[in-house]
């Protein structure tokens, strides 16, 4: 058990530069010397690239990426941060992770959303085998399709962190033998609960919600540490439940983003045509309904 952390209001300047410090520290780090034709002799006191080898590469002022890098309050163009996500070799998803963080962006006109429209929840109802929830910007549970309930064991939140769909995957000592690759699928949703967390930076429920899961668990703790932020790409990674029922079963995840629900993410596992994955499904919620 991790020691406690003190909590403290979130400012969420502060919390944006402060991700950004860290995020572009653990990116340089990750870059080799000699791949961009520097030394890699043993003066160098950490891993990584320099801070101004960084500016050299992106052609900008020394001062200027430190001062980016420290979490100071400054503004830096777009063609700054282009030539920086070059630089530090980011994808797409990193790559607008950068931008949200360095400029910053619009808030929403509404407060985020807690309840789903009747029509959305009517669209998870259609969705047949294929189990379907929605999360919100925490991870909260906010509905749930039959075929999910009964694949995934998930009701709606009523507001108990134990049934955090995060929480449950690093706290649930179930969930290790549910998932058949437990580790890829625990790195991948904590990469999209990190792009989710950028947008969503200065909320204080969610910041005091990813200090109690850092103080509940060390492997989440590790695996946020490494500041890993979605990749599309690993969606393609197939997903293997041990189902206590079902037995084995195979799918995709399919992740939508519904328009007017900016904090919404309508999470659907399509079972995989090679398999028996739907039939086993479709057959057990016949059996099952009343």
């Amino acid at each position: 058990m991790a020691l406690a952390r003190e909590k403290l209001p979130v400012n969420e300047s502060a919390a944006r530069r402060e991700e950004l410090k860290n995020f572009l520290r653990n990116r340089r780090a990750r870059l080799s010397p000699v791949d961009f034709g520097f030394k890699d002799g043993t003066r160098r006191r950490t891993p990584g690239l320099r801070r101004d080898e960084v500016a050299q590469l992106a052609n900008i002022g020394t001062t200027t990426y430190t001062f980016l890098e420290q979490g100071r309050d400054i503004h830096v163009s777009t063609d700054i941060l282009e030539k920086l996500a070059e630089v530090l070799r980011l994808n797409e998803q990193e790559k607008r992770h950068l931008f949200r963080l360095a400029a910053g962006e619009l808030p929403p006109e509404n407060p985020p959303s807690e309840h789903p429209a009747p029509a959305l929840e009517e669209f998870l109802k259609n969705l047949g085998t294929c189990p379907a929830i929605i999360l919100n910007n925490r991870f909260d549970i906010i509905a749930t399709n039959e075929a999910g309930a009964i694949i995934f064991g998930h009701r709606p939140t009523s507001g108990s962190i134990e049934e955090n769909s995060m929480w449950r995957m690093f706290n649930n000592p179930t969930r290790k033998s549910f998932y058949e690759n437990w580790d890829d699928c625990a790195k991948a949703y904590v990469s999209y609960f990190r792009w989710n967390y950028g947008k969503y930076i200065g909320d204080q429920r969610l910041a005091e919600f990813v200090q109690a899961l850092e103080e509940s668990s060390e492997e989440f703790r590790q695996i946020w540490d490494d500041y890993e932020v979605f990749d599309a790409s690993k969606l393609e990674t197939p997903l293997h439940i041990n189902h206590p029922k079902l037995g084995r079963i195979t799918g995709h995840y399919v992740l939508l983003a519904p328009f007017g629900y900016p904090n919404f993410t309508v999470c659907a596992l399509t079972p995989d045509p090679s398999t028996d994955t739907a039939e086993k499904i479709e057959r057990f919620l016949k059996e099952n309904r009343p």
